[in-house]
């Protein structure tokens, strides 16, 4: 009985390290999380560019590189993982991009100006859920199934009022 007992017990107690595994060291980092583990996704920074022709011109955030390192499969069932101050709303302050691509980077359009002045600019996000795990620590889905293309997670750092500093986040690849 008292092995029985001894078993259970160390087997609960395995599983709740295991458990705790799937939690992010830092604050303010979203991961990859698949199932007990977690992933760094790609650590990029965002610079601010423009384009212009005469009369009209466009403002960017952008990252080298056409693609990011880590690949995410939208049917793996896996999700992503995000620990922040607890009491703060994440929906708040994670925000999730969709970059476009070009021949040599990956932008994400912050404004456009013209001759007539300049042009509001919706910029590409994804709807997410969120659900708690933990005091401060919330796993992350996104509403709609991620279609191929690239992506940015900002946690507090909006790219739309950055305009003199580079934004940091997390990116990754969604394959065709």
């Amino acid at each position: 009985m008292k092995k029985t007992i001894l078993g259970l017990l160390f087997a609960m107690s395995t599983q709740i390290v295991i458990a705790q595994d799937a939690i992010p060291e830092f604050k303010n980092k979203v991961m990859l999380h698949k199932g007990n583990a977690v992933e760094n996704l790609d650590n990029t920074t965002l610079t601010r560019g423009m384009k212009g022709k005469p009369g009209r011109g466009t403002v960017f955030m952008k990252a080298d590189g056409t693609n990011a390192a880590v690949t995410f499969d939208p049917k793996s069932g896996n999700d992503f993982i995000v620990k922040i101050e607890p009491g703060v709303d994440p929906e708040s302050i994670v925000t999730l991009y969709i970059f476009d691509v070009d021949k040599k980077s990956r932008n994400i359009i912050t404004g456009e100006v013209g001759m007539s002045g300049s042009k509001d600019i919706t910029i590409p996000t994804v709807k997410l859920n969120f659900k708690k795990i933990q005091d401060g620590v919330y796993s992350i889905t996104p509403i709609k199934p991620l279609t191929a293309g690239e992506y940015f997670f900002t946690v507090s750092q909006p790219v739309n009022i950055s305009l003199a500093f580079d934004v940091k986040g997390f990116a990754f690849s969604v394959a065709e």
